[in-house]
């Protein structure tokens, strides 16, 4: 219960305001919704760019995929061919091998009957075969000057790189030796290369072997320019027979310092115990020898089993030989070698019947001493000396 009251009655004043808020919450406001537009912009940004980061990540990864699917596929490959080609090339090595078997067959059996024919025609030379010293065998002599003979010499003769003419024989040829001791001027390809100054190839292809019948037509060539067979160099316990026949003129031609040089054959054989050139007119044409075949009425030609073709230290199967005193001393001829240039690989030699003018000249020669090599040129020793 409300007691009384003292005094009058209190009168009723405005209502009481709401207090005003802190005039800067306004602006917290905004900023706390631009933060959030921001973040969320940026959330947006963010995805939009891991998502193309991952599209480019998924697209590389693609690439590499298929590069890679690629090269496994490539080299895949390559593995089936290599394990096709082993297969082949075994299969080539085996073939290779039976074919070097069946070569070495053939060789074996080759130098079996070679040294079986040479040992036979050794006896023969000694005087101790039943034919005795001047018993001789071979095909009948024909004369290859003959129009129809010698164009058959020639066309044979051209077969093998060999070119005949009515004035001459010239034989393309390689340098074997620059200097020391000569057994011969010249050998057919695969004879001993280490003792001759040239190898006679013809046409015949360096890794190639040479036809068995390559001496033969050489041997019909010059016999289609004239010569007839002498005898070759002949042992017998009465003594030793030198080599007879008719006079041969020998020359090199070859390309020096860009310019095309004749040279006597003689001027690059050097006579040690002389000292001196080789006298001119010392070769002369024998022919070689004749051996049965292995059929009847059939002959080999010695100098094809030999591979002599010119000889400086006589040689009974050889087809030109040297008739100088010591010309049976295996230590006389040297090669003369400052007349044979360094800038020569390959060369000709040229066979005639007749002489041949001009040739080139050479310097005197430096006089060696014992068995060192001539120095400094040499003389041309025109004339008989």
């Amino acid at each position: 219960m409300t007691g009384p009251t003292n005094g009058p009655a209190a009168t009723p004043g405005p209502p009481a305001r709401a207090p005003e808020p802190p005039r800067g919450g306004s602006a917290l406001t905004t900023a706390a919704l631009v933060a959030v537009l921001v973040l969320c912009g940026f959330q947006v940004w963010w995805g939009m760019e891991t998502r193309r980061r991952l599209d480019d990540f998924a697209a590389t990864t693609g690439r590499v995929e298929s590069e890679t699917r690629k090269r496994l596929d490539s080299l895949d490959g390559a593995i089936e061919r290599l394990e096709a080609a082993q297969i082949q090339g075994s299969s080539a090595v085996t073939q290779s091998v039976e074919a070097l078997r069946a070569d070495f067959d053939f060789l074996a059996g080759d130098v079996e009957r070679v040294s079986r024919k040479l040992d036979d025609l050794a006896r023969s030379l000694e005087n101790r075969g039943a034919g005795g010293p001047e018993s001789d065998v071979g095909p009948p002599e024909l004369d290859w000057t003959e129009p129809e003979l010698f164009e058959a010499a020639r066309k044979a003769a051209d077969s093998v790189g060999i070119s005949l003419t009515k004035d001459e024989v010239r034989v393309p040829a390689r340098l074997c030796l620059r200097e020391g001791m000569l057994e011969y001027f010249a050998c057919l390809k695969g004879g001993k290369e280490h003792e001759t100054l040239l190898s006679l190839v013809g046409s015949v292809p360096a890794d190639a072997r040479r036809p068995k019948d390559f001496g033969a037509k050489l041997n019909t060539a010059i016999q289609a320019l004239g010569f007839k067979r002498g005898r070759p160099i002949r042992f017998s316990p009465a003594g030793t027979k030198p080599a007879t026949g008719e006079p041969v003129y020998l020359f090199v031609e070859w390309t020096s310092g860009g310019k095309t040089e004749l040279v006597r054959a003689e001027d690059l054989v050097w006579n040690r115990v002389e000292n001196r050139p080789m006298e001119r007119g010392r070769w002369v044409y024998v022919g070689s020898s004749y051996l049965p075949g292995d059929e009847a009425g059939t002959f080999d030609f010695a100098a094809d089993l030999t591979a002599e073709a010119v000889a400086t230290y006589s040689a009974p199967n050889t087809i030109i030989d040297n008739t100088e005193p010591g010309a049976q001393d295996d230590t006389v001829f040297l090669a003369a070698t400052p007349r044979i240039p360094e800038d020569v690989v390959h060369a000709t030699l040229v066979i005639r019947r007749q002489d041949r003018e001009p040739t080139k000249t050479f310097p005197k020669i430096e006089v060696p001493r014992g068995e060192e090599p001539p120095k400094d040129g040499g003389g041309r020793d025109d004339g008989p000396r």
